[in-house]
């Protein structure tokens, strides 16, 4: 192994897959699968034992929760990057993935090739996606910017619910945003009515079915161009 390879731990509950998936990535050239795990609680342990940059893992783990454990990796090792392989043509699933800190997303039936172009593009700092799930991330994006628009709420509308689904209280987003709080009790007021929500729960509910949560006031409401790799800014 040289000193620049990227060193991978590899999760799937068959053998036969995690063989086929070290197969492709270590014929990158670059790639070294340092560990395979077949569940999620040898590959907690599998990352405890072993320094490695990426955690590539199947979307479907049975027995395990692939979501919780995902957002447990990310808070325990914030600056390893996950890439998670096999996804189905879901929206909704994509959007999980995408909510619980996923780096990287490959399709089903993506080439060899894009799996070292995942791990390279997460490496980067950016998000990947296989060819073939562009077309799913842009109806991610696209379902999101509608619900906006079903909802008619306003820029600023949006921005106190995505402060109040990050647990900002009235006065916190008042000082935010310069304003006062009653200017921003009207707003909550108002987003209420329109999403026809009684409780902060269901708002927080809504304000992740519009990808606002997590987001901190710093909303983008454009729908992307259709691309399969994306920069964080």
């Amino acid at each position: 192994m040289e000193s620049n390879d990227i060193r991978i731990v590899v999760v799937d509950s068959h053998p036969i897959v995690r063989e086929g998936l070290r197969t492709f990535l270590e014929a990158q050239g670059d790639c070294v699968v340092i560990a395979e795990a077949g569940d999620t609680e040898a590959a907690l342990y599998a990352s405890e034992v072993h320094e490695h940059e990426v955690l590539l893992l199947s979307a479907s783990l049975p027995g395990s929760d692939v979501f919780k454990f995902i957002r447990t990796f990310k808070n325990k090792y914030p600056d390893r990057k996950t890439v998670v392989c096999y996804i189905g043509q879901d929206a909704s699933l994509l959007q999980d993935f995408k909510e619980c800190g996923t780096d990287g997303f490959i399709g089903q039936n993506a080439t060899s090739g894009e799996y070292g172009a995942a791990v390279r593009a997460v490496l980067e700092g950016g998000n990947f996606f296989s060819e073939n799930l562009t077309n799913i991330l842009f109806q991610v994006k696209y379902t999101a910017a509608s619900q906006k628009n079903a909802y008619d709420l306003t820029s600023r509308e949006l921005e106190v619910l995505s402060l109040l689904a990050n647990g900002y209280c009235n006065k916190e987003i008042a000082n935010k945003h310069d304003l006062s709080v009653r200017t921003v009790e009207t707003h909550r007021l108002n987003i209420r009515r329109k999403t026809k929500s009684n409780t902060l729960s269901h708002l927080v509910r809504i304000a992740r079915s519009l990808r606002l949560s997590n987001m901190a006031g710093d909303i983008s409401i454009n729908i992307d161009n259709n691309t399969t790799a994306e920069r964080n800014s």
